[in-house]
């Protein structure tokens, strides 16, 4: 190389340095070491709630060996990262180890978006763009790192601050992979770095996993040494998957005892997924892109294979998008990566095309030049959020308060759990879902959590919320809410052994107070504390009615739909596919439906029993008599287990039920066929792994693989010869007979698969409503019933349904759908509303007494609604007529 050559390779090396120096320091301009560096509790959003997962895997787990393990703290106990990504708090806790854990906490948070511009850079670098393509990389992820168009979505700086850090650094490092699978194929090494890299990016989150594997077939769509391509792809995913399954297998393995969240995502224009920021973007990605494939045919070159990589894995992301619903996945989660992706197409279309021209030194300057000050300028509330959550709960102006209410409910997972009424108002604690930390702050257990979907507890939850709340959440797609009823809601909570209640509306706090079932302890600030009258204070009960087995495959449905109206006095269902006939006497009865009457048998006194738990993951229990069953009313979970021998049966809601075999009871969390299988798969990719960085290892590897080549299948060998010996012409059209192949049988699945989302068809018939059409708009409302019959979709689509009836004057047809509504979902929030209406309408179906006996039952039900005044105003209207109208 000349001297010239040298200086200009220098220079550019000293400019892309200079570009992520640029990029990250411009980032970490919005992140003061102020509140960075500060050892507080962060706050905001999701993010002030991941905080005590990750002091649970940091002092409780890991010094027990454990990565997934038992927490009490929430959903009346779940298996921790189970069903969410350890990766970011495992390098937490790691890091907690030099500096203190809420420091660690809040650098690890903020990982992604600091990698993303090195990934950027490095992910082009190692795919071979030219230069000056990897540097405005760098620069070019800023304009999608503070797009503020989302903040929940992923990826960018308020997704990040709302809680979504992992996603943000399974995001970076599957930019990464892209750049790393492409060396790895053109070079022939690197196969476990890239296996390793898949690895980390699913352990930080399953979206950036999937996107990054279907990416990653992109290698397919070549001619060139495909059968290497392949075997690169195979080993990579092949590792990453070995070294993941303790994860995945548990994952997968014990997903229904999960709670199902497909929420698909309404879009209200185009500028919500394509804001201004990232405008420019967009027209230098079509711009390049349109000027590179005229070249190419003009010159009859290949169209740049790293841009077209690019391409595809924007072309994935909008499938997912389009057919997420399909595969139970959230579809707005794919938006992101096609964000993101046309940020890095203008990079790299720009770097092909640069390169072409003299004087390239002069771009990433120019770029900087531009790309900063317009990302700036469109900065608004980035920075304040930044403040607000690493500031942390400490530093808010109601700290003491928040303080004070964890110091009066002090205790630990032994003792009761606590409850809170839902409240925006609670944001000005730090995050609207402060108390969620209850755990953290006071050692107590709650009912709610961050981590909603991780326990089949959680609709239940939810619904309890709904009772004793003034507003309410009802976060589930497919389950419902109730309205505000304190009575049924002391009763849920009973059987959740709740010992105390926080207040906060003065709606609530009035009901409380001529409550009987409540005793008041304490007002602190705007907050009540109740105490509940006579809780047992237990988690483990004997049961006074023996428990009744109901044969069903849809247990979840069944057990929510006896939970609405059940209470701690009712008979436990038992949920089985079936039972075996010696354990038939072990029930009051075996049914098929907990919509009826449950059989009621007696069992006797009970016995007095004795808890201890010595660990939030075992259960030890004297006192029992032996064939007597017993509650437990912790979430049920497989990996429960009796060291007694006894079977751990469902139990309603979504709790254990045990039958002792004698005096004493031992059950603890640990063990099962998923976690071990898990186990197994992660040491033999972790031997794998050391194998492949050893040099023997690689030896070893190439024997094994030319080993494999000689002494494969006869029929394989011959495939290989044969394809080896294909024209050009041949292989591009075996090739894309099977990428076509794969593109059919995929979309074949997506509509195969296709269920109609329930909002979706309500959101529908809303507008067909609103635009008077009521004939189309009645039968959209009753599919919107049928698609979740226990959602709130399916309250608001029965009202939709009788009030369209009641427009057109249907008298009939309306009070038989308001009466279905009112059966079906007596809770549910519309209820005085409903049956408001039944009067109207038998009013003028002339039962003039049938019209007085509804708008009378909405006066003594519910008094405290406008649906009684109204009433009483009809009531005074027809004061006086004779019963025939």
């Amino acid at each position: 190389m000349t001297d010239g050559g040298r200086l200009r390779l220098l220079a550019r090396t000293l400019l892309d340095l200079a570009a992520i120096a640029t990029a990250l320091l411009f980032l970490g301009s919005y992140f003061p070491a102020a509140v960075m560096l500060t050892p507080t509790t962060t706050s905001g959003g999701d993010m002030g709630t991941h905080y005590y997962p990750a002091f649970y895997m940091r002092h409780v787990l890991l010094p027990h060996g454990q990565v997934i393990g038992w927490c009490p703290g929430n959903y009346a106990g779940y298996p921790l990262f189970q069903f969410y990504f350890p990766l970011p708090f495992l390098l937490m806790a790691a890091l907690s180890t030099v500096i203190p854990f809420a420091v660690a906490f809040k650098l690890i948070t903020v990982l992604g978006l600091f990698l993303l511009p090195v990934c950027a850079y490095l992910s082009l670098r190692l795919s071979r763009v030219p230069f000056p393509g990897p540097a405005l990389a760098a620069l070019a992820t800023l304009p999608f790192i503070f797009m503020e168009a989302n903040s929940m979505w992923g990826g960018n700086i308020p997704s990040t601050l709302a809680g979504e850090f992992a996603f943000s650094l399974g995001l970076a490092l599957a930019v990464l992979f892209i750049g790393a699978l492409r060396r790895a194929i053109d070079g022939g090494r690197g196969k476990v770095g890239c296996g390793v890299l898949v690895a980390l990016i699913g352990l930080s989150h399953g979206y950036t996993l999937l996107w990054a594997g279907f990416a990653s077939l992109a290698e397919l769509v070549s001619t060139h040494n495909w059968w290497r391509r392949v075997g690169t792809l195979v080993a990579a995913h092949g590792l990453g998957v070995l070294l993941m399954g303790f994860f995945l297998l548990q994952l997968f393995g014990y997903g229904r005892w999960t709670t199902a969240y497909n929420h698909s995502w309404p879009i209200t224009g185009w500028r919500e997924v394509l804001p201004p920021i990232l405008w420019p973007a967009a027209i230098v990605t079509g711009v390049t892109t349109l000027v590179l494939l005229v070249l190419s045919v003009v010159r009859r070159t290949a169209f740049p294979r790293p841009l077209g990589t690019l391409l595809w894995a924007m072309a994935i992301a909008l499938f997912f998008w389009v057919t997420g619903h399909s595969f139970h996945v959230v579809d707005i989660r794919f938006w992101p990566f096609i964000q993101l992706g046309l940020c890095l197409a203008a990079a790299a279309g720009l770097g092909h095309l640069l390169a072409l021209l003299p004087g390239a030194e002069i771009w990433p300057v120019a770029g900087a030049l531009v790309i900063l000050p317009f990302v700036q300028s469109r900065v608004s509330f980035i920075p304040s959020w930044i403040t607000w959550n690493y500031s942390g709960f400490e530093k808010k102006v109601t700290w003491p308060v928040f303080h004070a209410i964890n110091e009066h409910v002090r205790g630990d997972f032994r003792d009761p759990r606590v409850v809170y009424e839902h409240s925006a108002e609670n944001e000005s604690l730090g995050t609207v879902r402060a108390f969620e930390d209850l755990p953290l702050f006071s050692g107590r257990s709650t009912l709610e959590g961050l981590y909603m979907q991780s326990s089949p507890s959680s609709p239940f939850v939810f619904w309890i919320q709904s009772e004793i709340s003034k507003d309410v959440s009802c976060p589930f797609p497919d389950y419902g809410c109730s309205r505000l009823d304190l009575d049924r809601g002391i009763r849920h909570l009973r059987m959740f052994n709740v010992s105390q209640f926080i207040l906060r509306s003065p709606v609530v706090k009035a009901a409380a107070a001529q409550n009987p079932g409540l005793v008041h302890e304490k007002t602190v600030g705007p907050f009540e504390i109740y105490r509940l009258r006579d809780n047992a204070n237990r988690y483990v009960v004997p049961l006074e009615l023996a428990p009744v087995l109901v044969r069903t495959k849809t247990w979840k449905e069944d057990s929510y739909r006896w939970f609405m109206r059940a209470g701690p006095d009712d008979p436990t269902p038992v949920f089985a596919k079936d039972v075996a006939d010696d354990e038939r006497g072990l029930f009051a009865g075996v049914v098929d439906d907990v919509r009826g009457e449950l059989p009621r048998r007696p069992l006797g006194p009970p016995p007095v029993l004795e808890e201890r738990m010595e660990a939030p993951d075992r259960i030890t229990v004297t006192g029992c008599r032996p064939g007597h069953p017993v509650l437990v009313r912790i979430s049920y979970h497989p990996r429960w287990r009796s060291l007694t021998g006894e079977k751990v049966w469902l139990a309603g809601p979504s709790f254990m039920l045990v039958v002792p075999r004698g005096e004493r009871l031992d059950l603890v969390f640990g063990g099962g066929f998923w976690a071990s299988a898990g186990h197994a798969l992660t040491a033999l990719g972790l031997l794998l792994l050391a194998l492949g960085l050893l040099p023997f290892g690689r030896t070893l590897a190439t024997g094994l693989g030319e080993r494999l080549r000689t002494h494969a299948p006869e029929p394989v060998l011959a495939l290989l010869r044969r394809s080896e010996s294909w024209s050009v012409r041949t292989r591009r059209s075996v090739l894309g007979g099977g990428l076509g192949l794969g593109a059919v049988l995929l979309t074949s699945a997506a509509v195969v698969l296709y269920v109609p989302n329930a909002d979706a068809v309500y959101r529908r018939a809303q507008r067909l409503y609103d635009a008077s059409r009521f004939d189309e708009a009645a039968p959209d409302f009753r599919e919107a019933q049928h698609l979740a019959p226990l959602s709130a979709t399916a309250i608001h689509s029965t009202y939709f349904e009788a009030i369209i009836y009641f427009r057109q004057e249907k008298w009939r047809q309306a009070e038989k759908t308001f009466q279905r509504l009112m059966a079906t979902f007596p809770e549910a929030p519309n209820v005085p509303e409903a049956l408001y209406h039944v009067g109207i309408c038998r009013l003028h179906l002339g039962d003039l007494e049938g019209a007085r006996a509804a708008w009378e039952q909405t006066r003594a039900s519910f008094p405290t609604t406008p649906w009684s005044k109204y009433a009483g105003d009809r009531l005074a209207e027809v004061a006086g007529r004779g019963t025939g109208g």
